[in-house]
């Protein structure tokens, strides 16, 4: 099986994703990262768009903690805009600590320069794995997500700081109603750049089918799939069916038991 797919999948919300096909437009954001992070500071948040190119069939259970609903892109369009994988880094590796080692030399030269090229570098870095305190992952496996990521340039977003650290984030957030969205920044493309797009329910499937119906577009190219579809007919999951929970008491679990040991020694008897 491979390891990769032609496909580059941007997992998101349904909101997120009936603007995203409104706008055409994958808006850069700010993201909370911990790469940076010290006893003083949670982490720097650079503004990205986030992509991943794993092949459809390991979208499991476990492979869904961005959204239900994905896009699809091209591997051609998502190189020509400029996206490339994360740099995976160990937190005691060489490499890493020749990076901060840099990064440490650039802010003594007190050289402005110097110091945006020396954090640049971190703007496409993750650690193999760490906690995703959103999921309630104590321990969460990034490597496994095999991101790949568009950070713009600082001429690319105009006004907006080119990266937050915690306490300046959080703000950010708080006086955009919750949103690390940079305005309207982003990476656009055309309705034949998409090959694919998830949704969460067969509704879901009527209501995409309905906009681009709406909007003249002749969407015989894409795909739109459920996430169960996904998991049932690609992955190969989600065939077990829980029975409903039945909240029992314990007093009528002790009932139950006696009642049920009273038939048992009665039968015994006859």
């Amino acid at each position: 099986m491979g390891l990769s797919s032609n496909v580059l999948w941007h997992q998101t919300k349904k909101p997120g994703l009936m603007n995203i096909l409104k706008t055409k437009k994958l808006y850069f954001s700010y993201c909370l990262e911990d790469i940076l992070a010290s006893d003083h500071l949670k982490g720097i948040a650079f503004p990205m768009v986030s992509l991943c190119d794993l092949p459809l069939s390991e979208f499991g259970a476990g492979k869904w903690a961005y959204g239900n609903y994905a896009l699809g892109f091209s591997r051609k369009w998502g190189v020509e805009k400029g996206f490339n994988p994360v740099c995976y880094c160990l937190r005691d590796s060489e490499f890493f600590t020749n990076q901060i080692d840099n990064l440490g030399k650039a802010f003594d030269s007190g050289n402005v320069e110097l110091i945006e090229k020396a954090i640049y570098p971190f703007s496409y870095m993750k650690f193999v794995e760490g906690p995703l305190l959103k999921k309630r992952y104590v321990n969460y496996r990034f490597y496994d997500e095999k991101e790949i990521r568009l950070v713009p340039t600082i001429e690319g977003i105009g006004d907006y700081p080119y990266f937050l650290d915690d306490i300046n984030y959080e703000k950010y957030k708080n006086n955009n109603n919750g949103s690390s969205v940079l305005g309207t920044y982003g990476v656009p493309f055309e309705y034949t750049d998409l090959k694919y797009v998830i949704v969460e329910s067969e509704q879901n499937r009527i209501e995409v089918q309905r906009f681009f119906q709406r909007q003249n577009v002749d969407f015989s190219h894409i795909v739109i799939l459920t996430k169960s579809q996904i998991l049932e007919d690609i992955v190969g999951d989600n065939h077990n069916e829980e029975l409903p929970e039945i909240k029992i008491g314990y007093s009528k679990i002790s009932d139950l038991a006696k009642k049920v040991g009273s038939e048992y020694f009665d039968k015994l008897k006859m």
